[in-house]
């Protein structure tokens, strides 16, 4: 297999947390990634212990048509494996055989975490079936049946967080989760910096490591970009997040792109790199990408 591509979407100007979406390459790039870190995502995502699936994954259907929906999505996956990547498809399979429910199965199968949207009440969006096993400091637990506005309340700038009046909040929230069950495909890319290359960065997994003074001396950093894409569902109100993380060594990455992602921390919001758990990692990171290789 080959190497998983690199992807760089850092600009040297002050950080947004903005929606960005960007239409997806569907005819150039594949939903469903298969490299060769395959082997070590899917040892990572098929731990069994009952306390790491708890805060990894959950199934909020409750109602008819999210059951539809669900399927729909589901059906859509199968459609896409079978085409891209039919190593997962026959994963799937075998799991589905062995009685593991197929929303499931796919998260074991798929490089890829994800999630399933339903319009929901007022089409404020619900988050019917999540599946999250490399989540960059939060908790998926929490959302498994959340609204899009919670969901996303706590980041800062984006539209619809929770300081806005509730008009405005709520106003955005549905433009949003009409943008992605009604249009789309949709691609957008986030990115940050990490002392470690450990996929699972939830909280509790007690994985991720902090950052401290000497972070500027350690032998290896790491860049950490997810690749999130939305594929739509008008018919069933539905629409389908994926999320595929990438942990890229410091070294691996060009001069000119160590000078830019070292620009893009030094003039990062302060409030943009509280969120992101970086309050304390731009200097060390930033004297790092620069001293001499």
């Amino acid at each position: 297999m080959a190497a998983p591509p690199l992807y760089f979407p850092v600009e040297p100007t002050p950080l947004s947390m903005k929606a960005g979406l960007l239409k997806f390459p569907s005819e150039t790039e594949p939903f469903f990634l298969v490299d060769d870190q395959r082997s070590a995502l899917l040892a990572v995502k098929r731990d069994t212990r009952p306390e790491v699936r708890a805060r990894r994954c959950g199934n909020a259907v409750e109602t008819a048509d999210e059951a539809r929906a669900e399927a729909a999505v589901l059906a859509w996956m199968d459609e896409t494996a079978a085409r891209e990547a039919p190593e997962v498809l026959a994963d799937v399979d075998a799991d589905v055989a062995s009685g593991r429910p197929r929303w499931d199965a796919y998260g074991r199968a798929l490089q890829e975490d994800f999630a399933i949207l339903h319009r929901g009440h007022e089409g404020r969006g619900r988050a019917i079936v999540l599946h999250v096993s490399g989540p960059s400091g939060w908790r998926p637990e929490h959302l498994v049946g959340a609204d899009f506005s919670a969901i996303h309340g706590p980041v800062p700038g984006f539209p619809g967080r929770a300081t806005d009046a509730d008009d405005r909040r709520d106003a955005a929230s549905k433009s949003m989760v009409a943008s992605m069950i009604d249009r789309g495909p949709y691609v957008r890319y986030v990115w940050t910096v990490s002392v470690d290359a450990h996929f699972d960065h939830h909280p509790d997994s007690g994985l991720r490591a902090r950052w401290t003074p000497s972070s500027a001396q350690a032998e290896e950093l790491y860049f950490r970009v997810e690749r999130q894409t939305t594929v739509p569902f008008s018919t069933d109100d539905a629409s389908l997040f994926l999320i595929r993380t990438f942990v890229y060594p410091f070294s691996r990455l060009s001069d000119d792109q160590r000078e830019i992602l070292a620009t893009a921390l030094a003039v990062m919001p302060p409030e943009i790199a509280a969120y992101k758990g970086l309050s304390d990692a731009i200097a060390p990171v930033v004297a790092h990408l620069r001293r001499p290789r």
